[in-house]
């Protein structure tokens, strides 16, 4: 969903100031024919002293008119004067940054980041994105285990993040357990994939966590099984990855989480996120904490991650405490120029994603998978999945979250999914014709049919894209091009088709499912 921001620049006009006139010139007042020159302005009250003055630099204001300046003043955490001469505004205890021509522009807003876990990844043995084979991956994790040889022990969890697994599939083929047992430790490993939506998983590891042959598989997930058996392989996709007993984070390790990831905001120039899958108790408490000791340094949305309810009847009680839960950590005041902490949106998860090997991402038709013994790939009638959340019960949801002026963002990422999204939003309009009072987003949207291009304009949806996916990756080439099928892959990344229809683009990193840094998203986002 679009996180409400606006941001004015207080425009001011800088009268002229006098030039001294050099030796041997005549001045006005010694010409009774001129008209003496009107007096140099003066000096600005106290109040309008800058905190803060920016000098010399490439200052894009981002109005319509493209202005760029060279200074910027700022008082009290607003912005007090953009133009092309600050002096007036620098007093003794200002602070003055030469800019030395670089440039600089309005914080950025990011509507989809996952911030405590992308902190809680900057602290962990981190794969970082490498297109890494077996080997590499092995070779990376066993360097991990042996900086802390003080926690070899069967019970001292080894989490490792931001595995790229398309890239591991397609130079190594299919892992399993067996490959994280020849490791040289007793301790149990968890290996998180860099799209969140798949871990890997060791013998240990199973069993700590009491997966087995008889495990069923969640709703909503799935446990991946060796071949020809039901014994468990290793690797689990979506909601399985609630099975696995890794030990929660305390209060301090998510504060520290916390800490980290804004720290990076900071340095990306991001001024307000939007949290999309967060948990009050645990989101609420560690953001509620570092704004209590002065640490909050950008504007924070939490998304209230919610269930699909087991009956119809269950969900008075779910709107009940999505209420609740909002109401308690939401600060109600209006956004000011202090960060504060906003809770007035929930998440669903209505799909998987549709990248090659995990292919959880709910299509209308079925996924291409390998002709045993061939190179070709055709239709597989048994990968075909579904949304996560029946279309009847998120039509009845949504109405009543809209109706509690509740705002939806919807992982939507297969054709399947943001049909069912939009089709939910369009019942609403159906039964509420006159209510537009509403934000619903859907997130990611990676495979769309054209049918639905301009759905969005037509109903007030957002998509929420992230630019970097249209770069081509691993996680496309080959194989999720071939598991998509030659007609399905033009309707990828479709946000130029959405943005022609009349809805405009809002976008999202992802991050740590993707890498923070904006020039890749920038210039894919203009580029494709």
């Amino acid at each position: 969903m679009r996180v409400p921001h606006t941001s004015r620049l207080l425009l001011a006009v800088l009268s002229w100031a006098l030039v001294p006139f050099p030796s041997g010139v005549l001045a006005a007042d010694d010409d009774p024919g001129k008209k003496p020159p009107p007096p140099p302005p003066p000096p600005p009250p106290p109040a309008q002293i800058a905190d803060t003055v920016f000098r010399n630099g490439s200052i894009y204001t981002l109005d319509r008119a493209n202005t760029k300046v060279r200074d910027l003043a700022v008082k009290d955490g607003i912005i007090t004067f953009v133009g092309d001469d600050a002096s007036r505004y620098i007093g003794p205890k200002t602070t003055v940054i030469n800019l030395l021509g670089r440039a600089a522009i309005p914080g950025l807003v990011d509507s989809h980041m996952h911030v405590l876990a992308g902190g809680q990844f900057l602290l962990s043995c981190n794969l970082n994105y490498q297109p890494l084979d077996l080997a590499g991956v092995l070779s990376h994790i066993q360097g991990c285990v042996d900086s802390e040889p003080e926690k070899n022990t069967a019970s001292s969890w080894l989490e490792v993040v931001n595995l790229d697994y398309p890239s591991l599939s397609t130079k190594s083929g299919a892992v399993t357990k067996a490959n994280l047992d020849g490791l040289r430790t007793v301790r149990p490993i968890l290996v998180r994939s860099s799209d969140y939506h798949t871990v890997w998983i060791n013998t240990r590891a199973l069993s700590l966590s009491g997966i087995t042959a008889s495990t069923p598989d969640p709703p909503g997930g799935k446990v991946e099984r060796l071949p020809g058996s039901q014994e468990p392989s290793g690797i689990l996709d979506d909601e399985a990855r609630s099975l696995v007993a890794l030990p929660p984070a305390t209060p301090a390790d998510n504060i520290a989480s916390a800490d980290a990831a804004l720290r990076l905001l900071r340095e990306a120039g991001i001024t307000t996120f939007q949290d999309a899958a967060s948990i009050p108790e645990v989101h609420g408490e560690a953001f509620a904490a570092v704004k209590a000791k002065g640490g909050l340094t950008a504007r924070a949305y939490f998304d209230y991650k919610i269930d699909m309810p087991n009956t119809t009847d269950a969900i008075p009680a779910l709107i009940n405490d999505v209420v609740a839960q909002t109401s308690k950590y939401n600060d109600k005041t209006p956004a000011g120029r202090l960060p504060t902490i906003k809770w007035q949106a929930i998440k669903a998860f209505l799909d998987g994603v549709i990248t090659y090997p995990t292919s959880t991402g709910a299509v209308l038709a079925p996924y291409y998978m390998p002709v045993n013994g061939t190179d070709q790939w055709a239709p597989d009638n048994n990968t075909w999945p579904k949304t996560y959340w029946t279309p009847s019960t998120l039509n009845l949801v949504l109405e009543q979250l809209i109706l509690h002026h509740i705002d939806a963002q919807m992982h939507a990422d297969g054709d399947a999914a943001v049909r069912v999204g939009l089709d939910a939003v369009q019942f609403f309009r159906s039964r509420h014709p006159g209510n537009k009072d509403y934000k619903v987003g859907l997130a990611h949207d990676e495979l769309t049919d054209p049918a639905d291009w301009g759905r969005f304009a037509d109903l007030g949806v957002d998509a929420i894209m992230s630019y970097q996916w249209a770069q081509p990756s691993a996680f496309w080439i080959p194989q999720t091009f071939a598991s998509l099928g030659p007609r399905r892959i033009n309707y990828l990344e479709a946000w130029g088709e959405i943005a022609k229809r009349g809805r405009p683009i809002v976008y999202g990193s992802d991050w740590p499912v993707s890498l923070i840094p904006r020039s890749l998203s920038l210039r894919e986002g203009i580029t494709n």
